[in-house]
């Protein structure tokens, strides 16, 4: 039995990491067990009394997804140290710098479980908005800033647009989709939200 004060013989942020990393590359069906304990180094009862079964392992990673990657595209978002479309065309970016600088064909996981798991699973589906949730209303803020005068429900549908449009530049990375092509689409959405700001 562990004794009192001895520390634990694995990382559990370090091991959900790379549990994340299986699912967000392979999806929930095609990550299997043997995997995740080849990868972690963990036998199955260590793996299930840290993390719980399949679906708990896949949920929690999502979670810690959550945590690193959506925190981070809020934070970009939401900084103040560029001015709000700037924001938004960092955001855009970054799934094309993923794959022109990065050849990163993951996508986003949280994009990826909207596909694989949302439509039939509750708890997938809840943290899967919730995800989109925080990103949104980072949008809509920099939207905002950059549109004052556009009413509340303009704004709120601008923001949707920006919002699909990450989404599909992250599902299409996956698919083979060139940099370049990802570009002036991220492109064209950017001049026509500048157009808008000088009509103004």
């Amino acid at each position: 039995m562990q004794q009192p004060g001895r520390p634990r013989e694995f990382d559990p942020d370090e091991t959900l990491s790379k549990i994340m990393r299986l699912f967000w590359e392979n999806g929930y069906e095609a990550t299997g067990l043997s995997e995740i304990t080849s990868v972690t180094g963990l036998g199955k009862a260590s793996l299930y009394k840290a993390f719980g079964n399949k679906q708990s392992m896949y949920l929690k990673a999502l979670k810690h997804y959550e945590g690193l990657m959506v925190d981070a595209a809020v934070a970009v978002l939401c900084s103040k140290d560029l001015a709000p479309l700037e924001r938004i065309d960092a955001f855009l970016s970054s799934p094309i710098i993923a794959v022109r600088d990065y050849n990163d064909l993951r996508g986003c996981f949280l994009c990826n479980a909207a596909a694989d798991r949302a439509s039939h699973d509750n708890e997938t589906r809840a943290l899967v908005q919730k995800g989109y949730d925080k990103m949104r209303k980072s949008i809509v803020g920099s939207l905002s800033e950059a549109l004052p005068q556009m009413s509340p429900e303009t704004i709120a549908v601008r923001a949707e647009i920006v919002l699909t449009v990450y989404s599909g530049l992250r599902v299409m990375s996956r698919a083979g989709q060139t940099a370049d092509l990802m570009l002036a689409t991220k492109d064209q959405v950017i001049k026509e939200l500048k157009q808008v700001t000088q009509l103004q």
